[in-house]
């Protein structure tokens, strides 16, 4: 026994119903579900969207009453801070040169799989284009 399918009788209507409808009434019949799947399907996603906006809120307020109450309590006294070290500026240009040394380093390490402190860049030029 072999059995047939085709998208023809799936998209079917039945006959006694077929029979009694026209071309017209069949498309509005076809539209009005097609809108009410459409409806019940973001009606759907908005109830998930909800529901996931209130556990945001309800987890921003527990991370806000978790800051709210120390842990411990704080020291009285501060420890003075120490003065800032001065850093040496370097020039814009060098600046940008070891920015580049270290992306130039990195790319090496990544594909050569070596750690980048086992080789030295000494030098770099521009290639010219071709």
């Amino acid at each position: 026994m072999i059995l047939s399918f085709s998208l023809s009788d799936f998209f079917r209507f039945p006959d006694d119903v077929a029979s009694s409808l026209g071309i017209g009434e069949k498309l509005r019949t076809i539209l009005s579900t097609a809108l009410g799947g459409y409806l019940l399907v973001f009606i759907v996603l908005g109830l998930i969207w909800g529901i996931l906006e209130l556990f945001g809120v309800f987890i921003q307020k527990s991370q806000k009453q978790k800051t709210l109450i120390p842990s411990s309590p704080a020291p009285a006294v501060s420890q003075p801070s120490a003065p800032p070290i001065p850093t040496p500026s370097l020039p814009e240009e060098a600046s940008d040169d070891t920015e580049t040394v270290a992306a130039i380093a990195a790319a090496i390490a990544a594909y050569t799989g070596r750690p980048a402190e086992s080789f030295r860049v000494v030098s770099f030029r521009k290639r010219e284009p071709r």
